[in-house]
């Protein structure tokens, strides 16, 4: 996403949760790693198993769930101090922030569906117009 598509999806956000959403979109996969785990809310997965997932090189999936833990968006716990296991956290007030973030972007995509159908539609009328003058 470009600098000021980015900064015009953060400006319809609520002033409160830019910071949060800023991070995600800031980092490489990011938002990968945010889809993934709102496709699975509950589930609590190690880095090899994200990066198998996810199909992102495990250096920047390491380091978005570094910065996504960092931002209090994800979660991450030590178990017997060797495997270190990530999940969405459960901070109500960043779960609704997410929430927002998702609603916001899916509008955003169904748009930008909408204006691609509608220029492929003037492209093939154009094209139509073109080999049929007068029509």
């Amino acid at each position: 996403m470009d600098d000021i598509t980015r900064d015009e999806f953060l400006d319809k956000l609520s002033p409160d949760i830019r910071p949060l959403i800023a991070c995600a979109m800031d980092c490489e996969c990011g938002c990968e790693v945010l889809d993934f785990f709102r496709q699975r809310p509950l589930v609590w997965l190690e880095v090899s198993d994200i990066v198998y997932h996810l199909k992102q090189p495990h250096g920047q999936v390491v380091n978005a769930l570094n910065q996504l833990t960092d931002a209090r968006i994800l979660e991450g716990f030590t178990v017997l101090g060797a495997w270190t296991f990530y999940g969405l956290t459960r901070d109500a007030e960043v779960l609704v922030a997410l929430e927002q973030f998702w609603r916001l972007r899916d509008d955003w995509h169904v748009r930008w569906e909408r204006v691609r159908g509608t220029l492929r539609w003037r492209a093939v009328s154009k094209e139509v117009n073109d080999e049929h003058p007068g029509r």
